[in-house]
């Protein structure tokens, strides 16, 4: 079985201050993707020359490097938007979606192409989360998708999709300003797809304090909608845990 090739897409909006170390962490990756897809949200604070300055040393690595200024749609929340712009874009046989503010353990990409020449449609691995008081952090582990009318089972940074998986359950639902990524692998929970787990040890690193974690009872608002979405009408389970989740104020 043959090894996949991986685009890499990351949405930035004034994100000078992170990215270049999630720049770093890419191009410190054993196998680096055929190309690196941005979607910048119309950036003012030195992201776009940053972006520039890196361009050179991806393309020396024969990593192609495109920059896609966001189409502001009306009615379309921004996060899942720009994903769904850039996707369609992209030529590799796997996707991967990093974060401006996060970064990849070296053999991250390695070791997730590895698992996909199993012949798998989805592959999730551990993430670590990090707040700013590093005693706060904790390891997000990929648990089974049976879990999904309780909570997110899988880390989303640290979950990487076949492009043919976005043809088979459609793009991200960008009427979900914080949930869409919930929203999608709940559809792809009910495609059945072939999904490989990696738990031995956290791929990727997720820097706390984005907009779920700054927006909580609009993220539950949505987590629970999208839950009773899809779960039959007397399912209780999405109640319990937006009930539990509003108690505890996560």
């Amino acid at each position: 079985m043959t090894t996949p090739t991986l685009s890499l897409v990351t949405i930035c909006w004034n994100a000078a201050t992170t990215l270049p170390q999630t720049l770093e962490s890419v191009l410190a990756q054993t196998v680096l993707p055929i190309e690196y897809l941005f979607v910048d949200g119309g950036s003012t604070d030195g992201t776009l020359q940053i972006l520039e300055t890196y361009r050179p040393r991806f393309e020396q690595h024969g990593c192609a490097f495109q920059v896609i200024p966001q189409q502001r749609i009306p009615g379309q929340a921004g996060i899942p938007s720009a994903w769904n712009q850039a996707i369609p874009l992209t030529k590799g046989e796997v996707i991967a979606l990093l974060n401006a503010d996060d970064w990849y353990e070296p053999d991250a990409l390695a070791t997730v192409l590895s698992a996909f020449a199993l012949e798998v449609d989805a592959v999730s691995s551990p993430v670590a989360m990090h707040a700013e008081n590093s005693a706060d952090d904790w390891l997000f582990t990929p648990q089974p998708l049976a879990k999904l009318p309780w909570k997110m089972a899988v880390p989303h940074p640290g979950t990487f999709f076949r492009k043919s998986v976005y043809d088979r359950v459609g793009l991200y639902d960008t009427h979900y300003r914080i949930s869409a990524d919930y929203d999608f692998v709940w559809r792809c929970q009910k495609a059945r797809l072939h999904w490989q787990y990696l738990t031995d040890r956290p791929l990727v690193n997720m820097q706390l304090g984005g907009l779920a974690n700054s927006s909580r009872a609009l993220a539950r608002r949505e987590t629970f909608r999208i839950a009773r979405s899809h779960c039959a009408w007397y399912d209780l389970r999405p109640l319990v845990a937006f009930l539990g989740r509003a108690i505890t104020g996560r």
